[in-house]
């Protein structure tokens, strides 16, 4: 007789962030941290399974790396990119550091298979994933939710910075689509920042403001260099590119749990994993109208906190 495979839990990078910190500085986030810890020790006891969609935590790298100025190029030598970025002297170490752990986390995790579930593609429930997609936005309440998109003074400064690259890039540059001159795209920002009310550094109060939008600035470097041979560019041209940035670089947390859940109910997964406490109660008191909405089968996933599981997990393996 074949032993009962384990239950399984969806991990996405947050979760796996959260794992590869040494240390928390969110005292609301302790207990999940601990927890996260021990679950990690049982998922190599084979007592759970730790899963995830490799398409959807690799666009969750290049948003959030992204976000810490690091333009991951591809995901398939995410340690190079992390090494490139390293290179460059204003690189910030802690960042690299727990990237790296993140990605040695991840190499770990078992790939969810979307064919098994009951909503998956060989189920008995299966539904269209853009269906399926819509009526989990729903229940979450994802219309109502604040996008993450860059605001008004993110554009402005970018604009800026689109506005000065002919100032920065001889022809030679502009021509180079295989490599990212973070230097060179800082030494654009820097000169920006300033007129902008902001300090021409990495560091200090609003560094994860001006990292980000380093990201951006890299983003919008090599989609311009590939989309407009020659400098400077239009402002039409220039709208077209921040349009590319803003929908694919700036996707609010809420459509990736959207996409994750997804994932886990077409892997016939039991349990998403969040620090959101609002997700958690969202999801658990939608998941009757997603019953409703999708007309059939049932809705066997539930969101739950890391602390949570792993007091389940203790009861199930006592």
């Amino acid at each position: 007789m074949s032993q009962k495979q384990p239950v399984g839990a969806y991990v996405d990078y947050h979760i796996l962030d959260l794992l590869a910190r040494d240390s928390i500085e969110d005292n609301r986030l302790t207990d999940d941290w601990n927890a996260m810890k021990e679950i990690w020790k049982l998922y190599h006891e084979n007592r759970v399974r730790l899963v995830t969609s490799v398409e959807e935590i690799e666009l969750d790298f290049v948003i959030h790396m992204n976000r810490g100025g690091l333009c991951v190029t591809d995901t398939f030598q995410i340690t190079d990119n992390i090494d490139h970025f390293e290179d460059w002297e204003l690189a910030d170490r802690n960042d690299t550091g727990r990237w790296r752990a993140i990605v040695e986390l991840y190499d770990q995790l078992e790939t969810v298979n979307e064919q098994t579930g009951p909503h998956g593609t060989d189920g008995a429930d299966k539904d269209d994933p853009s269906r399926m997609h819509d009526h989990i936005s729903i229940i979450l309440g994802k219309e109502e939710q604040k996008e993450r998109g860059p605001g008004k003074a993110e554009l402005l400064i970018l604009r800026d910075c689109a506005a000065l690259l002919h100032n920065h890039f001889d022809g030679s540059k502009w021509a180079d689509m295989k490599h990212i001159d973070y230097g060179l795209n800082w030494s654009v920002l820097r000169e920006v920042l300033p007129k902008h009310g902001h300090s021409a550094t990495l560091n200090g109060e609003h560094a994860s403001f001006k990292k980000n939008l380093l990201g951006l600035l890299n983003r919008l470097v090599g989609i311009s260099k590939k989309s407009c041979p020659r400098l400077p560019m239009k402002e039409s041209h220039i709208d077209f590119v921040l349009d590319i940035i803003t929908k694919k670089y700036c996707q609010e947390d809420m459509e990736r749990h959207v996409c994750h859940i997804l994932c886990s109910l077409r892997g016939g997964i039991e349990y998403y994993l969040t620090m959101d406490e609002g997700l958690v109660e969202r999801f658990a008191a939608g998941k009757d109208k997603l019953l409703s909405l999708t007309g059939h089968g049932a809705v066997n996933l539930e969101v739950i906190r890391p602390s949570e599981l792993e007091k389940k997990l203790k009861s199930l393996n006592t």
